[in-house]
């Protein structure tokens, strides 16, 4: 595993360990997860607590189709990651990004993947998950020197690095690290190292761009 500087915010592991996350969001945070022990941790302490109080709960009556709605519900997930505990395990005799949740979304290695150029020095792979809309989960890879447009976010959005590192207000940020923003957060990412910085982002909205390039770009570039 690797020495994560940046982690979600307990918020954002609750409700994962929770099962509130979609699919898209849930990928980027067990991913995190079998790169960061120490939420790891956390994760399984917010299990156990939540498993706790399922038990000592006051039972109440069920509904007449309480049956029907768990179904339907666990069609609805039925791609939803496991946990990193399991998904770790699962992937022990392979090589370390083969391990990853993610690998399940990929045909192959990172090394694999088709990019498709959205800017000078930008390229992005878009994988199929449920979210807010299609298209929320994707790699985003950075050349270094490159830096990316000015924006901040209407809802949260989660950038795990995978490959290389970049920097932007808030600080540095290298393999393993996850940045976890929402509305508050203006940033401008810029790729720093000698490869390129690989990016797992999800979103639970669009961005909000601060210049006109950016605003301009953003129904191609669907970000």
């Amino acid at each position: 595993m690797s020495k994560a500087n940046h982690h979600p915010r307990r918020e954002t592991l609750a409700d994962y360990a929770a099962g509130r996350l979609d699919e898209a969001r849930a990928v980027v945070v067990a991913t995190h997860l079998a790169m960061c022990e120490q939420c790891a941790c956390e994760v399984a302490e917010l299990e156990a607590l939540g498993g706790h109080l399922l038990e000592t709960a006051e039972p109440v009556p069920m509904a007449i189709d309480a049956l029907e709605t768990v179904l339907a519900r666990a069609d609805a997930t039925a791609n939803i990651v496991l946990p990193a505990s399991l998904t770790v395990d699962r992937f022990a005799n392979e090589a370390p990004e083969r391990r990853l949740p993610l690998s399940e979304y990929l045909n192959g290695s990172i090394d694999d993947v088709k990019w498709r150029p959205v800017a000078p020095g930008i390229a992005q792979h878009v994988i199929e998950a449920e979210g807010y809309r299609r298209g929320v989960l994707r790699l985003l890879k950075i050349a270094p020197g490159t830096r990316m447009l000015e924006h901040s976010h209407r809802g949260e959005e989660l950038t795990l690095i995978l490959r290389g590192a970049y920097k932007d207000e808030i600080g540095e940020f290298s393999v393993g690290d996850l940045a976890d923003l929402d509305g508050e957060h203006t940033h401008q990412p810029e790729a720093f190292g000698d490869e390129p910085c690989i990016c797992l982002i999800a979103t639970s909205a669009p961005l909000e761009f601060k210049t006109m390039l950016g605003k301009i770009a953003q129904p191609f570039v669907r970000l």
